[in-house]
This record gives C-alpha cells, sequence and structure tokens, in this order.
C-alpha cells in the first residue's frame, strides 16, 4: 500500500476591503495577478497528483501482469471526467489576465502535457471501461502499454513540478502574510495555523507508514500543538470582536489536530505497525480522513465570506 500526501494551497481573497488572506492589502493592479494565482490554486487543489498517483497504481499493479503475460483480472486508465476537469481549470487559469512569471510557464507546460496524454487515455478508456480486456485477454493493454506508460510519466512529471512550484509560492505568501500581520491580529494567527498545520502534513507519511520513526511522530505532534496554541490564540482574538466566534472554521481546524493526534496515539499502540496485523484498508481510511479533512480546512478558508 502506498501513501501519498496531497497538499491543499491556502489562496488568498479579494473581498470588500481588498484583503489578502492573511492580511496582505490587495491594490486594483493586484487584482487580475490575484485572480489567476486563485484559479492556479483552484486547478491544483481540484488535481491533486492525479496523474503521478495513477502512474504509481498503473506500474505497481497492471505493468507487471502486461509484462508477463498473466491474464488481467482488471484494468483502468485515469477517468477522462476528471481529466477533463482539471484541464479545463488549468486552462481557464493560463487564460487570465496578469502575469506569474513562477507559476506560467510550468502551468503551460502542464496543460501541454495534458493535451498530449487526452487522446492516448481516451483510446484505452472504452476498452477499459467495458472491461474489454477480459474478451481480448488483455492484448489491445499490452499494445497500448508502451505509449501510455510514456505519455502519463510525461503529464505526471509535469504536474510534479507545477504543483511543487505552486506549494513553493504559496507557503511563501502565506509566510510574508504571518509576518506582515500585527502581533495579536486574527489575520497573524489564521496564517500561523495554515503554516503549522502544513509542517504537520508534511510529517503525515511518514507517521502512517513508518511507525518506528519515533523522531518523525514527535515532530508531527510538536506541530500539532503548535497549531493548536494558534488556534485558541486565534479563537479568542475572533471572540474579542465578534463573541460568537466562528464555529465553523474553529470545527475544521480542530478536526485536523484531533485527526493527527488520533494518528500519533494509533502509531504509539502499533496499530500502523503490519508486522502486528495492522490491516492496510483501515490504515489507508484513517489517512484518507485525514487527509480530507485538511483539505476541508483550506476549502473552508478559501471560501469569499468565510469568517
Amino acid at each position: 500500500m502506498a501513501l501519498a500526501a496531497v497538499g491543499s494551497l491556502a489562496g488568498c481573497k479579494d473581498e470588500s476591503k481588498g484583503a489578502a488572506q492573511a492580511g496582505v492589502s490587495a491594490t486594483t493592479a493586484d487584482t487580475a495577478e490575484l485572480a489567476k494565482s486563485n484559479a492556479y490554486i483552484t486547478a491544483a487543489n481540484v488535481g491533486g497528483r492525479t496523474f503521478s498517483n495513477a502512474l504509481d497504481t498503473y506500474q505497481q499493479t497492471i505493468a507487471p501482469k502486461l509484462a508477463k503475460q498473466k491474464a488481467l483480472s482488471d484494468y483502468a486508465v485515469v477517468p477522462p471526467l476528471k481529466v477533463s476537469q482539471i484541464q479545463t481549470r488549468l486552462q481557464t487559469a493560463i487564460a487570465l489576465k496578469g502575469s506569474i512569471p513562477e507559476l506560467d510557464q510550468v502551468a503551460r507546460d502542464f496543460a501541454a502535457a495534458i493535451d498530449a496524454f487526452v487522446p492516448v487515455n481516451n483510446g484505452l478508456a472504452n476498452y477499459a471501461e467495458s472491461k474489454g480486456f477480459l474478451a481480448d485477454g488483455g492484448a489491445k493493454a499490452r499494445e497500448g502499454d508502451a505509449a501510455y506508460v510514456a505519455s502519463l510519466s510525461r503529464v505526471a512529471e509535469a504536474e510534479t513540478k507545477f504543483l511543487d512550484q505552486i506549494e513553493a509560492r504559496d507557503e511563501r505568501l502565506v509566510r510574508e502574510a504571518y509576518e506582515a500581520a500585527p502581533e495579536g491580529s486574527v489575520e497573524r494567527y489564521r496564517a500561523g495555523i495554515i503554516l503549522s498545520g502544513k509542517k504537520a502534513m508534511n510529517e503525515v507519511v511518514t507517521v502512517f507508514t513508518e511507525p518506528s520513526n519515533t523522531a518523525a511522530r514527535q515532530q508531527f505532534a510538536s506541530h500539532l500543538d503548535e497549531m493548536a496554541g494558534m488556534v485558541e490564540k486565534w479563537d479568542a482574538a475572533v471572540r474579542a470582536k465578534k463573541p460568537e466566534g466562528c464555529a465553523i472554521l474553529q470545527s475544521r481546524f480542530n478536526s485536523v489536530i484531533a485527526g493527527g493526534r488520533k494518528a500519533v496515539q494509533n502509531a504509539e499502540q502499533g496499530r500502523f505497525n503490519r508486522d502486528a496485523g495492522a490491516p492496510p484498508v483501515g490504515l489507508q481510511f484513517e489517512f484518507s480522513i485525514l487527509q480530507s479533512n485538511f483539505a476541508s480546512m483550506i476549502n473552508e478558508l478559501n471560501r469569499p465570506f468565510s469568517c
């Protein structure tokens, strides 16, 4: 079982006061760049690591059977609808006015790789969905294997470059927003929550897949504690202005912290130790829930009128 961390990107807001998500002011001249940046982030969050994960799954489960001329009990390509969704979001972002040099070229390269992949993927999609491999013994899958893997590898590589670049920019902007926001402000704590949450999620795969790595687990727990402290301060700052607070965001924050702390406890108790019979499906489910909770947190932060 392979676990893959899927980052979610924070983005920036352009509300009536013209403030970015963590408090950095956005002038009229910045509006186009802000819209383009958020469109890129939407494309990244919609796609995640779809192509990289598809390549890993193909190479681990399908390629070995094709190479050994074994009968196929299953066969799949990247769902065309998912490819189309990513392609559309990416093309929309690229077409927007404004220029973001650190993202524009990797986005165009990614889009070009997808464009080249679409006909290759579509050529095998009906075959996969109709289980044609059961009728021909996998002949068409073997015939198209080399071209499919080559094209998927190129788009997966372009996807990785795009996501790595956008993640680096996203983290830089959140950190700059944190440092620019006044001490004790809602904006500063909000950005701090994102930063500490991202640091925790950078350790999450190790926590689940290397339960004996005590150092990584302790680092993960430390980042969760840092995040929890930021949430407490954020809540107090919010309630100082709005007594009812912001229940939806508080819930999103705490779901990530709670899930992470439960993972730490499970790792310490040996539940993630495969030698002890830890069920891979259960581990994958728990991992997916934590990732989903973090994505939900970021999505809520990105909502135009989120408190």
